[in-house]
């Protein structure tokens, strides 16, 4: 068996990635998808992606999304006929080496509400339940596009990076290194964007996506509080959805955490359903 630690998505590898992931899904009848984008980790020089081959087969991997130095988010997959086998401790192993490495001080392991499997996993690591998080599709048959909307779209510019920082820090509470780091990966990104909701030039709303071939997530998605509760992020979200819309991106994806019921039922009424559900158990790198 040969482990391989990378900092990067080569084509060759996410075509072994989504082969293993669909025998995966076909056997534990899931939904989710491996998440094949490191450039929003926050440490470019850090290896996220562990798999295990025997030969030439993709038998296990390990995949680690790592927006902030505080967290990682860690998935994991091994092939039915090869589990039992310690191949999942082997890759854990070298992700939290790594980790330690970088003072990463936290891990959120990620396992589909439905999978049987995961869950027995976490239970034996003993890490503790957190959150559950919705992946939610909106469905063009029931999304109704605004007659008008209070808010204007601005594509932003280098000359509003810092400013953006400023807003990102108000909106969602971030440290100015962490909220430099995601707004900076997002700017050097060939796949994702950034969008600003203008309300008498100023700006009082944000949200990012990222594209992925067809299909389109939305995240960093937030209002600044003082314009809370007032339906701006209705027209907002609205904003947003429009100008995918415009390019041709219609397969239009969002998360929600299952405690924000406000932006749960936001999303719902645009016309968003659920399609996974995902449990986040926590954990300390060093235990």
């Amino acid at each position: 068996m040969i482990i391989k630690a990378l900092k990067g998505y080569s084509e060759n590898v996410v075509n072994q990635v989504h082969h293993l992931e669909k025998i995966c899904k076909d056997q534990d009848h899931l939904k989710g998808s491996i998440f094949v984008d490191t450039t929003m980790n926050y440490n470019r020089d850090m290896s996220s992606i562990f798999l295990m081959y025997d030969g030439n087969q993709l038998i296990s991997l390990l995949t680690m999304f790592v927006p902030t130095q505080h967290e990682a988010e860690i998935t994991a997959l091994t092939l039915p006929a090869q589990r039992g086998k310690g191949y999942f401790k082997k890759l854990l192993f070298k992700a939290l080496e790594e980790l330690i490495k970088y003072e990463i001080p936290e891990v959120l392991f990620v396992v589909e509400s439905q999978s049987i499997t995961g869950k027995h996993v976490v239970k034996q690591l003993a890490a503790q339940y957190e959150y559950t998080e919705y992946s939610m599709r909106l469905d063009n048959k029931k999304y109704v596009p605004l007659a008008y909307n209070r808010l204007k779209y601005l594509k932003p510019s280098e000359e509003d990076f810092k400013r953006l920082i400023d807003v990102s820090m108000t909106i969602f509470d971030d440290s100015y290194e962490d909220a430099q780091g995601m707004i900076a990966n997002i700017f050097k990104s060939s796949t994702r964007d950034q969008y600003l909701g203008i309300l008498n030039d100023e700006i009082i709303g944000i949200g990012s996506s990222s594209r992925d071939g067809e299909e389109v997530s939305i995240f960093g998605f937030g209002i600044v509080p003082e314009f809370r509760s007032k339906g701006y992020g209705h027209d907002l979200l609205h904003l947003i959805i429009e100008q995918l819309r415009q390019r041709g991106l219609r397969k239009i994806v969002i998360e929600v955490e299952s405690t924000n019921a406000y932006a749960f039922n936001l999303y719902k009424n645009i016309g968003f359903k659920t399609e996974v559900a995902y449990e986040y158990y926590r954990k300390k790198t060093n235990e």
